[in-house]
C-alpha cells in the first residue's frame, strides 16, 4: 500500500479526529502512519522515533477518537511527562485539538497543583509526582481510566522516577474498572526499546522509526571561534547544550557580547518559570538568537527551528548526545552540530561518540532497580490504604523491585522505624507516617536540598533558585546581580553591572531521596 493510500485509509479510520489533529498538515509523517492504526486496534506500542515527528499526535489523535467512538466517560486518559515545562508545552500542542472535538484536557503538576475531583478532564496532563499524590488522595477518579502515555520515557526509566511509575502502573490495575487499559511509551531516543518497554507493560508492539539525517559535525576550540564560524555560515538560531547550570550562566555571559546585538537567554531548572518561558518565547519569535540550556531544552519543548546545536561541554551519554542533535534544524535532512573542546582528549572522546552515533551501535546501559521507591511505594500505598493492608499485596506490589526477602526485610526495618505498625495481620501506617503524609511528602522521591529564591527587589520578580554558597554578586538567567538582603530562604537582589561568577545550585543525587530509609545493606550510594 502506497503512503497516500495509508493516509487515506487512516483518514476514514479518524471520523473524529482527522480533522482538529491533521487537516493544517496536509499529510502524515512516517511514525504516524506506523503508530494511529495500532493504537486504534487496541495494542500497547513502544514509539521510539526523533524530535518533531509527529509521535503525540500519533499517539493523542487515535486516542480521542477511541474515546468517542466508544464513548468514554469522565477521566479516562492520563499523559505522564517528566517536567513540568514539558506538560506546559504538550497542553499547548493538544488542548485546541481535543476541545474541538469534544474532549477536556488540563494539567496537574507543581505549579498547578489542585484538580477539582467534581470536574475533572477526560485527559489529564501530568508528572509522576503529582499522579501518587492523586492515586492516595482520590483513588476513585481512576475508576474510567482506559489509556496511559508515558513521554519521553528514556528520562525517566532506570532512575527512581521510573521506578516509581512502574509500581504506580501496577496500582492503576487494581483501580481501572477496564483492566486492559492501553498503555503507550514515547521516546525520542532509545538504545534497546523492548527492554525498556516490558519493564512497564507486558504486551506490546515496538515502532522505531527513524529519519536518515547526515550529522555536519565540527570540533573547535572556543566559544570565540564558534561564534564567528556560526556567522560565516549564515546560523542565526543557536541550541547551546551544557552540562550544569553553572556552566549555563557561565556560558550565556562569554556569549552575550560575542552575539550582540542579538539576545542570548538561559534555560535551566533553577530559572523560575516566567523566566523559562520568556527564554523559549524569544527562541520561537527572534529572528536571530541563542538559548544556552541544560537537558531542560533535551525534551520536545517547541522553540521554533533551530539552525545549529553548539555542545559546550561534552554530554553525559550517547542517549544524551542524540536527544541534543535531535533538537536541531527539521527543515533539512543535515544537522549541523559544533562542538567545543578543551584538550586533544576531549576532542578524541568526541569524535568516537559520533563515530557510534553515526554507525547506530548504541550501547545499553545496564538496568538497576532503585530500592528507595519501595519504601517511598509502601509510605504512599498505606497513606491510601488507611485500613492497612495484607503483607502479600506489598510483596506482589514491590516485586519488581525487590526479592521477598528485601521486601519483608524493608518492612520490618520500617517497622522499627516506627513508620509501620503490624496489628491483626495487616500492615498499617504509623501515626507518624500519616502526619508525612498529610504534607504531601510521600509521593516524590526527588532528594529536596536547601535552597534560597531569588527575588529581583525592583520588578519583585522570582528569577530562579540558587543553593550553597553564593557570592554577593553573582550570574543567574544570564544578569548580574547583587545581593541586597538575605533572609531564611529568600535573596533580594539588584540588577548589577560589571563581571560575576555563577551562582551554585542545588544537585539532585542520583538516588531516590527515601534511600536513607532502607536497611543499610540495600542502600545505594549516592
Amino acid at each position: 500500500m502506497t503512503t497516500v493510500e495509508e493516509t487515506r485509509t487512516i483518514r476514514r479510520r479518524l471520523r473524529y479526529a482527522w480533522n482538529s489533529f491533521f487537516t493544517r498538515f496536509g499529510r502524515l509523517t512516517p511514525v504516524q502512519l506506523e503508530t494511529i492504526p495500532k493504537v486504534l486496534d487496541g495494542a500497547n506500542v513502544i514509539v521510539a522515533s526523533p524530535t518533531a515527528t509527529g509521535k503525540t499526535e500519533a499517539v493523542v489523535a487515535p486516542l480521542a477518537e477511541k474515546y468517542l467512538a466508544e464513548e468514554w466517560e469522565r477521566l479516562s486518559v492520563l499523559y505522564v511527562v517528566p517536567t513540568h515545562a514539558l506538560a506546559n508545552d504538550t497542553l499547548v500542542r493538544v488542548e485546541g485539538p481535543l476541545r474541538d472535538v469534544g474532549i477536556t484536557a488540563t494539567l496537574k503538576h507543581g505549579d498547578k497543583p489542585y484538580l477539582s475531583p467534581k470536574k475533572l478532564p477526560n485527559f489529564l496532563i501530568t508528572t509522576p509526582e503529582s499522579l501518587d499524590s492523586l492515586i492516595c488522595r482520590h483513588p476513585n477518579l481512576f475508576s474510567t481510566l482506559r489509556a496511559i502515555v508515558l513521554d519521553e520515557i528514556h528520562l525517566l526509566d532506570n532512575t527512581y522516577r521510573g521506578d516509581q511509575l512502574r509500581l504506580l502502573l501496577r496500582r492503576f490495575d487494581k483501580l481501572a474498572a477496564d483492566k486492559n487499559f492501553s498503555t503507550h511509551l514515547l521516546s525520542a531516543t532509545l538504545s534497546a526499546p523492548f527492554q525498556i518497554a516490558r519493564r512497564y507493560v507486558n504486551k506490546f508492539e515496538v515502532i522505531k522509526v527513524g529519519e536518515e539525517r547526515r550529522i555536519d559535525h565540527h570540533i573547535l576550540n572556543s566559544l570565540e571561534e564558534g561564534c564567528h564560524f556560526a556567522r560565516r555560515r549564515g546560523w542565526r538560531k543557536l541550541l547551546c547544550f551544557c552540562n550544569k547550570r553553572e556552566s549555563v550562566e557561565e556560558v550565556s555571559a562569554k556569549l552575550a557580547p560575542l552575539w550582540h546585538p542579538y539576545p542570548v537567554v538561559a534555560h535551566h531548572g533553577s530559572l523560575s518559570r516566567p523566566q523559562r518561558e520568556e527564554a523559549e518565547t524569544v527562541m520561537k519569535e527572534a529572528d536571530a538568537a541563542v538559548c544556552v540550556a541544560t537537558s531542560t531544552l533535551e525534551v520536545g519543548i517547541d522553540i521554533g527551528d533551530i539552525d545549529l546545536i553548539v555542545l559546550a561541554e561534552i554530554p553525559w551519554s550517547i542517549s544524551s548526545l542524540l536527544q541534543r542533535i535531535g533538537r536541531g534544524n527539521r527543515r533539512e535532512d543535515v544537522n549541523h552540530v559544533l562542538v567545543i573542546v578543551r584538550t586533544g582528549e576531549e576532542k578524541r572522546l568526541m569524535e568516537a561518540m559520533f563515530d557510534t552515533v553515526i554507525s547506530g551501535a548504541l550501547p545499553m546501559e545496564p538496568y538497576r532497580p532503585d530500592k528507595s521507591v519501595a519504601v517511598q511505594q509502601v509510605f504512599s500505598y498505606l497513606y491510601q490504604n488507611r485500613c492497612g493492608t495484607d503483607e502479600a499485596a506489598l510483596l506482589e506490589l514491590l516485586s519488581p523491585l525487590c526479592s521477598e526477602s528485601e521486601a519483608r526485610l524493608i518492612l520490618s526495618h520500617l517497622r522499627g522505624g516506627e513508620w509501620l505498625e503490624y496489628r491483626t495481620r495487616r500492615w498499617c501506617a504509623s501515626t507518624r507516617l500519616i502526619d508525612w503524609g498529610e504534607t504531601g511528602r510521600v509521593h516524590s522521591n526527588i532528594p529536596d536540598d536547601r535552597a534560597y529564591m531569588v527575588v529581583d527587589i525592583d520588578t519583585d520578580r522570582e528569577v530562579g533558585t540558587i543553593g550553597g554558597v553564593f557570592d554577593e554578586v553573582f550570574v543567574l538567567a544570564g544578569k548580574v546581580w547583587r545581593t541586597v538582603s538575605v533572609d531564611s530562604n529568600t535573596v533580594r537582589v539588584r540588577r548589577f553591572r560589571g563581571q560575576a561568577e555563577p551562582a551554585l545550585f542545588r544537585r539532585r543525587k542520583k538516588v531516590g531521596a527515601f534511600n536513607h530509609l532502607l536497611p543499610m545493606e540495600l542502600r545505594l550510594s549516592p
